[in-house]
């Protein structure tokens, strides 16, 4: 009978744990994309946005987080079209939701707006070795939202010596290799 209780005691405690668990994990993986979907959300229903499908994005998003070029773990890129704002309040409104949107964790680095209502917000936060930024632009009718986590030493590096899958993307490298091999002598022909 003792054993009966400890083996049920066991199985609640280990299901209890697990709920906990599973609960934690829903809502850290939520809190990861709360930002990004609210403002994804906040432009399709207050402008009335349509959404831009972009072909293949699966693809590029799965390629990125093999291979992290330039240090780019994963990324996120959201597009709109036919928005209908109004240009006084929209830098307004813009600013509230991006506040509201991202917590005290996230940092503004830029809010830009152009004379013709071109606007750009971006905001940035450190995820332990790792960098992440948040960026949304809008124009007359149109609106990018991306989300990128990357590393800023590997983007150092890659800044340095750019290359993807070893080809080098640096136009001086291929120019000064081949000045070094047209600057070196000819060995003369020897004769036996």
């Amino acid at each position: 009978m003792l054993k009966r209780t400890n083996i049920k005691t066991a199985v609640v405690f280990a299901l209890l744990v697990f709920a906990f668990s599973t609960f934690s994990a829903t809502t850290a993986n939520a809190a990861k994309v709360k930002e990004y979907k609210a403002i994804v959300s906040h432009l399709k229903t207050k402008y009335q946005a349509k959404k831009v499908k972009i072909p293949f994005m699966f693809l590029a998003r799965f390629a990125v987080s093999v291979v992290r070029p330039a240090g780019v773990k994963s990324f996120s890129v959201t597009l709109f079209e036919d928005l209908k704002f109004s240009g006084e309040t929209l830098d307004r409104e813009m600013q509230n939701v991006m506040r509201s949107s991202f917590d005290q964790n996230w940092s503004p680095i830029f809010r830009a707006r152009s004379r013709d209502g071109q606007q750009a917000y971006m905001y940035m936060r450190e995820a332990g070795n790792s960098v992440k930024i948040a960026l949304v632009t809008i124009d007359q009718q149109q609106a990018a939202v991306i989300r990128a986590t990357f590393s800023p030493e590997r983007l150092a590096e890659f800044i340095n010596d750019p290359k993807i899958f070893g080809i080098s993307l640096n136009d001086n490298d291929q120019k000064q290799s081949e000045k070094r091999q047209s600057e070196k002598p000819s060995e003369p022909a020897k004769l036996d």
